[in-house]
């Protein structure tokens, strides 16, 4: 029961956090001027990107990208016509480079300050910093996206979205025993597993999901971390879920499920080997899609609990609410590209 309680206290407290970003999205921050040439540079831009690009009226601000392809292709670029007369831009693009395309406005994960934030402060180029990494981080890098695009009132818009749903998860799961997961991915080399630290997205949520992340037991590092084939047999989780970024999900689960040191884990023996579910990118990531890979995986784990809510109209839901894409659009842009457990009827001859 104290498990149970612990769970629940978090996941009101994200959503919480993200209601009150809700309102004070609201409220303009007084004599700042809105930037009009806009570069997203470093590592980690994906995230940034397809934040800033849940703002309509900041795409056509936006003069370079470093990087948005994981390895299955780029979704802004098949979002926004715009995209291929962009320059390219490298991950990393030295703040000369950056400089060059005389930006106004330079947007970086948290991560990069300390490595290129000198740089471009010696050039004069202003920036934003914005982590984006949990939940919580969503609610307030949100706000202060919104507030320096002059664009309070979506920043609002995007807040309840991402609040309601939480909510309705951390509603719809509480009180229910709560599965052992592990999330791993699929690391160079063949069978060969790693886990997530602690403190990252996917963690976060797989505890909002209504689950036990097992694999915070083990001795982590700051990145993905390797996991013996003993290890994970002794974890012995009751769900598997594994992610690919540039690969088919879908066989890399498979994969898991197939090899003999795990054949007497729970998860295998009832197959409950899942695969995360991927479009452009994969969904366990703080991209802007983490709140689909968190309904995806209450779902997984709790599938009584939400019975006569299906995950497609929530999937449609929210690329038509951050990104305009309707039906037809998401069926000649998304379906196509979706990958692993989704669970979502594509269309015949796509």
């Amino acid at each position: 029961m104290n498990g149970n309680f612990a769970t629940i206290k978090h996941a009101l407290r994200a959503v919480f956090a993200i209601a009150a970003f809700a309102t004070l999205a609201l409220h303009p921050v007084a004599g700042q001027s809105a930037p009009s040439r806009i570069v997203m540079a470093g590592r980690a831009s994906i995230m940034v990107a397809d934040a800033l690009y849940a703002f309509p009226s900041a795409r056509t601000r936006v003069l370079g990208v470093a990087g948005a392809d994981q390895g299955l292709g780029y979704f802004l670029g098949a979002l926004d016509p715009a995209w291929a007369a962009l320059p390219p831009l490298d991950r990393a693009a030295s703040a000369e480079t950056i400089a060059a395309l005389k930006p106004d406005l330079v947007v970086l994960k948290t991560a990069m300050k300390a490595s290129l934030g000198p740089q471009l402060d010696a050039i004069g180029l202003k920036q934003l910093y914005l982590n984006l990494e949990t939940p919580e981080d969503y609610a307030k890098d949100l706000a202060t996206l919104g507030a320096a695009l002059g664009e309070e009132a979506r920043a609002g818009e995007l807040a309840a979205f991402y609040s309601g749903r939480v909510a309705d998860v951390a509603k719809r799961v509480a009180g229910r025993a709560k599965p052992r997961v592990l999330l791993v991915q699929a690391s160079a080399g063949s069978g060969v597993w790693e886990a997530p630290p602690a403190a990252w997205m996917q963690t976060a949520m797989t505890r909002l999901a209504g689950g036990e992340p097992v694999w915070t037991k083990a001795a982590l590092g700051s990145g993905w971390t390797r996991l013996g084939a003993e290890e994970i047999a002794a974890m012995n989780p009751e769900v598997v879920v594994v992610v690919g970024y540039r690969d088919d999900a879908s066989g890399l689960s498979a994969a898991f499920a197939k090899d003999p040191r795990f054949a007497a884990t729970t998860a295998v023996r009832t197959g409950r080997v899942l695969a995360m579910p991927q479009d452009f990118y994969s969904w366990d990531q703080p991209d802007t899609r983490w709140i689909l890979g968190l309904q995806w995986l209450a779902r997984a784990l709790h599938p009584d609990a939400f019975a006569g809510a299906p995950l497609e109209s929530e999937v449609r839901g929210f690329f038509l609410t951050f990104y305009g894409i309707d039906r037809a659009k998401f069926d000649a842009l998304l379906a196509p590209r979706l990958g692993g457990d989704h669970g979502i009827d594509i269309p015949t001859g796509r």
